[in-house]
């Protein structure tokens, strides 16, 4: 699954692409948005792309907004206009083109068109927890909520739920923890913001030996999804 960082990469690049544009939309698959028709937004100009948590804004003129989350196979790819792309446009959700680029969509596990009204009101966003790449993100404030909030949750499951804190999923949770807590998160998802590399000291490396000490960093699944977590038994001791 993307994470935050992932999404916000992909709004600096949509937002540098295409704001200010007047966007010619088309939707070569199957797939429609929900919510209103794509038209609406076709031929308005982009005004600004953001990212929160794990979802993808873009917000349109008329007070419209295409809303996006990736789950855990979709992915937005940019081209310049004319390009050929990389994936079969049979596969394509949905395809943005203006200021000679073209941001198209594939798979994912939700996308919808609102109004600005709409969005304020959803309870999904609602309900998400603070953004760990947000400007104002204050680590000891959301430690203090979720001793707060669900003190009888594990660190690994809280980070992940996105109620508590917005944004981290199972590489940054393992890495994170493994580098030492919800500061050194948002650093790492940061570099990775400007990078695109994301690091993988600990994250499915299972019986490998611990980068740090050696010992052999363990696994297991945590959580109702049951993701799996992974962390050095000698580093990190229960």
């Amino acid at each position: 699954m993307a994470e935050g960082d992932s999404i916000l990469r992909i709004a600096r690049r949509m937002e540098s692409a295409l704001g200010g544009s007047r966007i010619s939309v088309r939707t070569p698959g199957r797939r429609r948005p929900e919510g209103l028709a794509t038209a609406s937004i076709d031929g308005l100009a982009l005004r600004r792309v953001e990212s929160r948590g794990k979802h993808l804004l873009l917000h349109f003129e008329d007070d419209l907004v295409l809303h996006s989350h990736l789950g855990m196979r979709g992915s937005w790819q940019l081209y310049r206009e004319g390009e050929r792309w990389r994936r079969p446009g049979s596969q394509a959700w949905i395809a943005l083109t203006g200021n000679g680029a073209e941001a198209v969509n594939f798979g994912g596990s939700m996308m919808r068109i609102v109004t600005e009204g709409q969005l304020r009101r959803d309870p999904r966003l609602g309900r998400l927890g603070p953004d760990v790449l947000a400007d104002d993100f204050d680590p000891a404030a959301v430690v203090d909520r979720m001793r707060a909030i669900a003190p009888q949750i594990e660190l690994g499951e809280a980070l992940l739920g996105q109620r508590l804190v917005a944004g981290i999923g199972n590489i940054f949770k393992s890495e994170g923890c493994f580098a030492d807590g919800l500061q050194a998160t948002r650093e790492l998802m940061l570099e990775a913001v400007e990078t695109g590399r994301q690091p993988h000291r600990v994250y499915r490396a299972a019986g490998r030996p611990c980068p740090r000490c050696g010992t052999p960093i363990r696994s297991r699944a945590q959580g109702d999804s049951a993701r799996t977590t992974y962390w050095c038994p000698e580093c990190q001791p229960d």
